[in-house]
């Protein structure tokens, strides 16, 4: 019982957490959001640059095989699923206004984290195998009369950099994105608590 009587001492002498100023936590919030609503929509701006240069170039290349037009495809399917996803979230982030409903677009912020969660997790390894895929299938007949060295440095050149993007590059980015978004999260829920 002592020990009981001691631990609720010094939990009752914690210091409590001193009030966040609204303004502070407003100007916070919205230089977080606006960095994430970038982010998002140079995301939506560069592969609709990729789709328009892939569509031009399945329609004007003439290529001999089947394969090259499917791997085309591919690489198309993979790129308009990845900017639906984007359109989506770049909706899910900037839809509502922090300063009418802190409350809604607190939850709003927790499903951009939900839709974040599944864009970065599994949804990226099928967007990288429908890409790799495609440019495989692409290349086929590209790289037909190169030298075997050549096609061979290519390849390994790419596999390389996918492999890097997935397992480095990729956590990386994505674990600045969960902190940003966490913290932002964090002090809006705080500053909810603060007019319970």
């Amino acid at each position: 019982m002592k020990d009981f009587d001691h631990l609720l001492s010094v939990w009752q002498e914690q210091p409590k957490q001193p009030r966040l100023s609204v303004d502070d936590v407003l100007k916070q919030i919205k230089k977080g959001i606006n960095i994430l609503e970038n982010k998002v929509l140079w995301g939506i701006i560069s592969i609709s640059i990729a789709i328009v240069f892939t569509v031009g170039l399945t329609l004007f290349a003439v290529f001999e095989q089947r394969l090259s037009y499917i791997g085309l495809f591919v690489m198309l399917a993979g790129m308009i699923s990845y900017l639906v996803l984007q359109i989506g979230d770049y909706r899910t982030i900037s839809r509502h206004d922090l300063t009418l409903n802190p409350g809604a677009y607190l939850n709003s912020l927790k499903e951009y984290q939900k839709r974040r969660a599944y864009l970065n997790g599994r949804f990226y390894y099928w967007f990288a195998l429908m890409l790799c895929l495609g440019i495989s299938l692409y290349t086929i007949e590209v790289f037909q009369n190169k030298p075997l060295i050549f096609k061979i440095i290519y390849y390994t050149v790419c596999a390389a950099y996918i492999l890097f993007s997935i397992f480095y590059l990729k956590d990386r980015l994505i674990k600045r994105e969960e902190k940003r978004v966490s913290y932002l999260i964090e002090r809006l829920e705080r500053l909810e608590g603060q007019f319970e």
